[in-house]
């Protein structure tokens, strides 16, 4: 009887998580794991030092929010998926970043970066534009972004490397 509800319980947290890696795909941020190399380049290109605020939309396991904090970042991440939000926080707990690193539970669409200083993002082509929009109603001139693998349709570009499919964007003064 123990061994049926422990299998009834782990189907329904199964579930609960592929419910939510669903949910990511329609929001704009599915989980695929940034490639290691491209997420050393992404905060090597953010030039972030001691205080930065790093905010990572769609921030999934939380690979780019320790790796900026290991420069001196305070970085939130916001996420959909509560199950990725749980073990991001746990390993924050146990890391030596533990007062800069945070993932919250939240669509990043109702998320709160005006105060981002470099913006993290690995989403998808048609929710650009989207994104691009709230962007440049939110963030304040100079504001960094930085995307994996994918182009904003008017902010121009300032700074990629083409091996990794990584490219630096910068908030203009002049909104578009």
């Amino acid at each position: 009887m123990i061994v049926s509800w422990i299998f009834l319980v782990f189907q329904l947290l199964f579930a609960l998580f592929f419910f939510f890696l669903v949910l990511s795909f329609y929001t704009g941020a599915p989980y695929v794991p940034s490639k290691l190399k491209s997420a050393k380049r992404m905060i090597e290109l953010a030039h972030i030092s001691k205080g930065t605020r790093v905010v990572d939309l769609g921030s999934g396991d939380g690979k780019l929010l320790f790796e900026a904090a290991s420069y001196g970042a305070i970085a939130i991440g916001y996420e959909i998926n509560p199950f990725f939000v749980l073990l991001t926080n746990i390993k924050s707990f146990f890391s030596p970043y533990r007062t800069r690193v945070r993932a919250i539970w939240k669509n990043f669409w109702r998320a709160y970066i005006s105060r981002a200083d470099v913006i993290l993002l690995y989403l998808i082509p048609w929710k650009m534009k989207k994104l691009e929009d709230k962007l440049i109603k939110e963030t304040k001139p100079g504001t960094k972004i930085i995307s994996n693998s994918f182009l904003f349709p008017h902010i121009p570009c300032t700074e990629k490397d083409s091996d990794n499919h990584v490219y630096v964007f910068t908030v203009p003064k002049k909104r578009v």
